[in-house]
């Protein structure tokens, strides 16, 4: 009985006629509390994932009509480029909703949170990942995403992706640190123009700068052959939820 309603019986088979002991009998009910229990934890479960589904098809249309809105409201804004720049970037975010929505915005495969962020930029076989399983947090997803989405913008506009024979190598890693283990990314490009120093600093290279959570961590590389980001964070923190 739950709160006074049945809930569950269980029958109990012998061969013979018998009495069953004390002992027995709170196995049985032992059984059918634990059968519950198991029952119920399954039904919330499917509750939450139905719950969790549904928040992602508003949120997704939320962000569409944000999108909607940034594109009307602005349309007649000269600057196209700025424009286009922020519903990317919203684009990126909603990718990025995608990728925490398979395991329920506990965490998101950081390899999946790459490949979707940059597939949005139709460069297959350009982009080179590496770089063991692993989980972070929702927070780091969306830093993740804002960022590379950033990353290879600027690479489509002034650097290896400007050019057929350019190439992009996403390479990560955790490594002990002297008090905690350590989250290093790079961001390698090879094949197009020299890399410049950008002349100002507008919101992307401010957003480049954050880092993989927002706090920096960032060593940029002015190089003949190209780009080169080096990224760290500690595993802890790009793993909080």
């Amino acid at each position: 009985m739950v709160r006074g309603v049945l809930d569950t019986v269980i029958f109990v088979l012998n061969a013979q006629v018998r009495e069953w002991t004390s002992d027995e009998i709170d196995l049985v009910r032992q059984v059918g509390d634990r059968a519950h229990g198991a029952i119920a934890r399954a039904r919330a479960e499917q509750e939450q994932h139905i719950l969790n589904e549904e928040l992602s098809h508003r949120m997704k249309n939320t962000l569409a009509i944000v999108q909607a809105i940034a594109t009307q409201t602005l349309r007649e804004v000269s600057e196209r480029d700025a424009v286009s720049a922020l519903t990317q970037r919203i684009g990126a975010l909603s990718r990025a909703h995608d990728a925490l929505l398979k395991t329920r915005w506990v965490s998101a495969a950081l390899e999946d949170v790459v490949k979707a962020t940059l597939a949005a930029f139709d460069q297959a076989g350009r982009f080179h990942l590496e770089g063991p399983s692993l989980q972070i947090g929702p927070r780091a997803t969306l830093s993740l995403s804002l960022l590379l989405h950033e990353l290879a913008t600027n690479a489509i506009k002034y650097g290896a992706l400007s050019v057929q024979e350019g190439q992009v190598a996403i390479t990560w890693s955790v490594e002990k640190g002297a008090k905690e283990d350590i989250l290093r990314m790079s961001w390698t490009e090879t094949g197009g123009p020299s890399a410049h120093s950008p002349s100002g600093q507008g919101f992307g290279s401010r957003l480049i700068g954050m880092g993989l959570i927002g706090t920096g961590g960032v060593e940029l590389g002015y190089n003949p052959a190209g780009l080169i980001a080096s990224m760290e964070a500690p595993l802890s923190q790009m793993q909080q939820p």
